[in-house]
């Protein structure tokens, strides 16, 4: 029994590993783009010319509406932009906006008078080109750095009692409970990213990159009190990119990659956190590592279709391996930035995770099967209105009789030319859980969902305790930005068990007396400071419902407190 109960919880810390989304490569890396603007100074009085200069900007930015942001793709863009002879300068922001996706703000700033006698190139050029090494009309080679410190506090983690909560949890080495806790942890990050075109006619390139994260962890953390320092590599990667806007209005991209990247799925709902963080490697909560051990990735699009296909070995940690390989079939169908809809289909090739039944059955992850479909709606930038997600998914197996599945909907109101452009929204999600009066097995496998608080790391504190199985939730959210640079995401969460077997979650929870997990109101503040310097404000307070007080008395309310700053370049 104690070995099943290790095995349990396995499963448990392997998903406590994600915490806070702060990727080393941006804060906006893989989040979904919304739409793409282009903000232009000195376009010339010839409106003939004008609109011949923007059409040659605008078709060397291959980025698409609904696509997921990679900054390094975006800086090669822009320097492609930059070497055109009649541009200056360019540049780019990025919008947060109310529905968890992102704005592209493109800046480019033309040359007042005359042209450039000839396409620019340079070698460490000068300090204000740093971190580019080399830049030229079809070529990029650049530094990537950043570094980030976080500060965390809690009071009453584990809602006080970590014994029963933790008991055989092979991560725990004198964690926190009752009282008064803290901790700092953080990284730094340094790589390196080239892109090359080797065949114009096609606009076909190579590209690749390597970095390397060294990660610390001092004070009392959540599992232990053991300081540790751990360095690995990251990305390391090559493919291959390319694509064009056609004279007659048609655009197609296309791409194949392989090695260590990180893979998201949609906003991910299914795949999002394709490397674990904690234990060895330290750095559990500030979560600086993304990047999945292998990833194999070919991507199509023509117009507003895409279609994808990719197989993905996580990066877990070594007490957690588990000689993953999920194979998949994404296909997406947009509407500019207004709609899209999404469908895929997820096999595990291998794995050996375990799925536990009441009746001592132990079955493996091996011959999963996931069907997803997918819808994201909104009002075009700027505008206030309506806006909606909704997901689902069924899981089956090939080997035993398997029927497990989730769904969500999330509905919303963006006040787009309000002070403070509020955006206010209600989510209902739903994870089934096993019903031990059915033979089938139905506790939906989160897979490697997480990101962040707004995505599905649902509830500061609670998301510890329970990670999208066996859970339905309910959020009321609040986005507000008091002024430009701040904005402020207030939470309000109920957390409800749909069984009261829990097998394969919280051992200490594993069969329960009731449904009611608790309630959890936080508050996120974000400030972004420049394109350089990010600062990050969490708290949160969660109240334990009688799912959890039933079974383990003296529990206290639980309250978090969290800071990191974040610099790179």
């Amino acid at each position: 029994m104690k070995k099943v109960l290790t095995l349990l919880l396995v499963l448990l810390v392997y998903t406590q590993a994600m915490g806070q989304s702060n990727n080393a490569l941006s804060i906006y890396e893989g989040e979904r783009i919304q739409s793409i603007q282009f903000a232009y100074s000195n376009l010339p009085t010839d409106s003939a010319r004008a609109t011949s200069e923007k059409q040659q900007i605008e078709s060397r930015f291959l980025v698409q509406h609904y696509s997921h942001f990679n900054e390094f793709q975006i800086t090669y863009y822009l320097a492609q932009i930059k070497n055109l002879p009649f541009v200056e300068k360019t540049g780019y922001d990025v919008v947060s906006l109310g529905d968890g996706s992102v704005n592209i703000i493109v800046n480019v700033q033309l040359i007042e008078t005359g042209f450039a006698t000839s396409p620019r190139s340079n070698i460490f050029k000068d300090i204000q080109s740093f971190p580019i090494i080399y830049s030229a009309p079809s070529s990029l080679l650049t530094f990537k750095l950043a570094a980030s410190e976080m500060g965390y506090s809690n009071n009453n983690a584990w809602f006080a009692q970590p014994t029963p909560l933790l008991t055989g949890n092979p991560m725990v080495d004198n964690p926190v409970g009752k009282g008064y806790t803290g901790w700092v942890e953080g990284f730094a990050m340094g790589g390196i990213y080239g892109i090359t075109r080797v065949i114009p006619k096609w606009n076909f390139h190579l590209y690749g990159g390597a970095s390397y994260i060294v990660s610390f962890s001092a004070g009392r953390e959540l599992f232990s009190d053991r300081s540790r320092f751990h360095g690995e590599i990251e990305d390391a990667f090559a493919g291959l990119i390319g694509g064009k806007k056609l004279d007659n209005g048609h655009e197609y991209s296309y791409a194949l990659l392989y090695g260590r990247k990180q893979f998201v799925l949609g906003n991910g709902w299914l795949i999002i956190n394709t490397s674990m963080n904690g234990q060895e490697r330290a750095a559990l909560q500030i979560n600086p590592r993304w990047a999945a051990r292998s990833l194999l990735l070919g991507t199509f699009r023509w117009d507003k279709f895409l279609i994808q296909g990719f197989q993905l070995k996580p990066n877990e940690l070594p007490i957690f391996y588990s000689r993953t390989i999920l194979n998949g079939l994404d296909v997406q169908l947009g509407s500019s930035d207004r709609m899209q809809l999404g469908a895929s289909v997820i096999n595990a090739l291998r794995s050996d995770v375990k799925y536990y039944q009441p009746d001592g059955t132990v079955h493996q992850r091996k011959g999963l099967w996931v069907y997803n479909l997918r819808l994201y709606g909104n009002q075009p930038t700027g505008q206030p209105g309506f806006f909606y997600k909704t997901e689902g998914g069924y899981q089956t197996n090939s080997n035993f009789r398997m029927r497990a599945y989730a769904w969500y909907a999330q509905l919303g109101w963006n006040f787009a030319t309000t002070v403070g452009k509020p955006a206010l929204s209600y989510r209902f999600a739903y994870f089934s859980g096993d019903n031990p009066k059915t033979q089938a097995y139905e506790r939906w496998d989160a897979l490697y969902t997480g990101g962040n608080g707004e995505q599905w790391v649902q509830g500061s504190n609670m998301y510890k305790m329970v990670q999208n199985s066996n859970e339905m939730t309910h959020m009321m959210q609040l986005i507000y930005s008091p002024v430009r640079k701040i904005q402020t995401v207030t939470q309000l969460w109920s957390f409800i068990a749909p069984q009261t077997n829990n097998l394969g979650g919280n051992p200490g929870l594993s069969v329960m007396q009731s449904h009611y997990y608790g309630t959890e109101l936080n508050l996120t503040v974000k400030y972004f400071h420049s394109r350089h310097w990010y600062f990050h404000l969490n708290t949160a307070l969660t109240f334990p419902g009688n799912a959890i007080k039933d079974i383990v008395p003296g529990t206290k309310n639980w309250f978090c407190l969290m800071a990191f700053a974040r610099y790179s370049m």
